[in-house]
């Protein structure tokens, strides 16, 4: 099994896993969402997160594609801006694929590698990709496809994030490849325009996203015991293991990026 393989099934089991549909509340949601606007809930978090990149987008007409669209939460999402029939979401889990048909009707859905992308030129009107442009091979080669199947005058929303340096196993296993470490914003700023693009916007929100997410964490499952939907016994291993996942990604996440970026008209 290669390593593309492996994180993929690990991405389909956590995600499809019973605590993670409990804790996002069966939103199809996984990631660390935007708690800068009073999220009280991590799906709350996730929604407000997709809403703000929707924001960023310059131009809202032409049709959209969602980069790594997971379980089809955000794909879903999307819809409240444009119609169905012109959102497009892709990823490479057909696990993940058959969710979010299920989830975004009238959306189309393609198992499709973010680094190659199966669209003609100067296509889409806008591209959005949540925390997911570090794990492609490589990140660089996905803003080239981007910027390729962006009209002219179109957006590409992210949200990204630099990790610190780690032992090369750890990256293994979390399929960050090597050339996707950038050490500073300067830097990513710099490769966004190396790839054509402009009117670039980079933005530090680890505390709004990162901070709030793992502060959730740690907090949720006293929560869930206090509202009578977890038991004692439950709860005390579950929030040993979210204050060490919260302690986790708390060490390898480095800063955690808004980005915004225009192919010139």
């Amino acid at each position: 099994m290669s390593a593309l393989q492996r994180m993929i099934r690990v991405y389909d089991r956590t995600m499809l896993s019973g605590s993670q549909r409990r804790y996002y509340e069966n939103s199809g949601y996984f990631n660390f969402g935007y708690w800068g606007a009073g999220a009280k809930s991590q799906r709350e978090a996730s929604e407000a997160l997709v809403d703000l990149l929707v924001a960023r987008i310059s131009d809202t007409n032409g049709p959209v594609l969602d980069v790594a669209c997971g379980l089809g939460a955000s794909t879903k999402r999307l819809s409240q801006t444009w119609p169905p029939e012109v959102i497009t979401g892709i990823n490479v889990s057909d696990i993940q694929i058959a969710a979010a048909r299920a989830r975004a009707p009238g959306c189309t859905l393609l198992h499709m590698d973010a680094t190659r992308l199966d669209f003609p030129d100067n296509h889409f009107g806008a591209v959005i990709c949540v925390e997911a442009a570090f794990h492609f091979e490589t990140r660089e080669k996905f803003l080239k496809e981007a910027y390729r199947v962006l009209k002219p005058g179109g957006s590409l929303v992210m949200s990204d994030i630099l990790f610190r340096a780690m032992p090369p196993a750890l990256f293994e296993f979390g399929r960050v490849p090597r050339e996707n470490l950038v050490p500073n914003m300067a830097d990513y700023k710099a490769r966004l325009a190396a790839s054509g693009f402009n009117a670039i916007d980079v933005i530090d929100t680890t505390d709004f996203c990162l901070g709030g997410f793992r502060r959730n964490l740690a907090r949720w499952p006293a929560a869930e015991r206090r509202a009578g939907r977890m038991k004692l016994s439950r709860s005390l291993g579950a929030s040993l293991t979210f204050k060490l996942l919260a302690a986790y990604f708390g060490w390898v996440c480095k800063t955690y990026l808004l980005v915004s970026a225009r192919k010139p008209s």
